[in-house]
């Protein structure tokens, strides 16, 4: 009596194999974008209550926060903090730019980013942006009114009120 697969060479029974595997995480990867795609997620919302505050904003705010989702390692979403800070300096009333510090496990050493940040710079301790409002890109600038309300978001790249709602 011959066992299964004991008559193929063993480079057939090691390419089953690794398809077998293959075919385990495209499964796995699948069921995780769709448990991902079908969860409710809550809007968006600014409570400085949910951040840590790493050099919070003076005063409370009277006026839009435009609060960037940053990595520290991640020079593209830093790049784009600096480029909207450039495009508000000269306003006459600019939004207060806030930078939030997401997908640090442990609070950040570094809290100068080297620039004026009037909305202060935030640490998302509890995976906030992650996990409550089901956010993943880097560089994603979110404006809110005084009272903290959505009014937009927008991907790096692009100056938020040159587009009006989005979310």
């Amino acid at each position: 009596m011959r066992l299964a697969g004991e008559g193929r060479p063993r480079s057939e029974r090691l390419s089953a194999l690794a398809m077998l595997l293959a075919a385990g995480a495209l499964v796995a990867l699948g069921l995780a974008w769709w448990r991902d795609h079908t969860r409710a997620f809550a809007r968006p919302r600014w409570r400085e209550a949910d951040f840590v505050g790493l050099a919070a904003a003076g005063a409370p705010l009277e006026r839009e926060r435009w609060v960037v989702a940053v990595n520290l390692g991640c020079p593209h979403c830093m790049g784009h903090l600096r480029w909207l800070s450039g495009r508000i300096a000269g306003r006459s009333r600019p939004p207060a730019l806030a930078a939030l510090v997401v997908d640090q496990p442990m609070r950040p050493r570094r809290t100068d980013l080297g620039l004026p940040l009037a909305g202060g710079v935030w640490w998302d301790s509890a995976q906030v942006w992650r996990e409550t409002w089901g956010r993943r890109a880097y560089g994603e600038t979110f404006r809110f009114d005084a009272r903290g309300r959505l009014l937009s978001a927008t991907p790096a790249g692009i100056l938020p009120d040159s587009v009006g709602t989005r979310m």
